[in-house]
């Protein structure tokens, strides 16, 4: 099946804050250049030639590396798609971590919503986030990958939440993460579908207020 998009390669060479606090070598400027590249060619390969039809050789060639060394990228082809993933977990919770020990929890999430946005917002709200969207709801393989990361995003911000904010115990924790998760990606999916709204300022805006909504806050 062929999913076709305009798809914004060029986004795609953005480095999220996480790494970029930290002046980066060489070798890791080097690397990060091949990771985007592999990123680019998939979702390329996946718009143009469709999803089932490539395969990790294709995306390899057009990346103009051998399939060995996707593989020490990406587990799977369908991992690429959630390529910003792990960088939006961090920054979500080094923003818990940096947090008052007596700020509102649901405050801090949203922060940290905020900066993953700014961060990695070519992933988040881009066409790239679109295709994957149509995947995940098409494709078995890269539905399991979507659910496997809010499995794990969930874990990680429970846990940072109850290192840091010792008023919550751990299964109060894990309900914060697990709504701030499922209202982030309820309201992803539902605004990347919208056609009025297709600027990724006006998608980041639109989902920041369905998630403060879903996190009971008024701004």
């Amino acid at each position: 099946m062929q999913f076709r998009t305009q798809c914004n390669l060029a986004s795609t060479a953005r480095v999220s804050t996480v790494s970029s606090e930290v002046p980066q070598t060489l070798r890791e400027r080097k690397r990060e250049q091949t990771r985007q590249r592999i990123i680019a060619a998939g979702v390329e390969l996946f718009a143009t030639k469709g999803y089932d039809e490539t395969t990790v050789a294709d995306i390899a060639a057009a990346a103009d590396i051998g399939t060995r060394t996707f593989f020490g990228y990406f587990e799977s082809k369908d991992a690429l798609l959630f390529g910003a993933g792990s960088d939006r977990i961090d920054i979500a919770v080094s923003t818990i971590q940096a947090a008052d020990a007596d700020e509102d929890p649901a405050r801090v999430l949203l922060r940290g919503l905020d900066a993953a946005a700014k961060a990695t917002d070519d992933d988040f709200v881009s066409d790239r986030a679109v295709l994957r969207l149509r995947l995940v709801g098409s494709v078995p393989a890269v539905r399991a990958r979507g659910a496997l990361a809010q499995l794990t995003a969930i874990q990680a911000i429970s846990e940072a939440l109850t290192v840091r904010f010792t008023k919550l115990d751990a299964h109060h924790a894990a309900g914060l993460a697990g709504a701030f998760v499922g209202a982030s990606s309820a309201a992803t999916q539902a605004v990347l579908l919208e056609t009025q709204h297709n600027t990724p300022e006006k998608r980041a805006a639109r989902i920041r207020s369905a998630v403060a909504m879903g996190l009971g806050i008024k701004d």
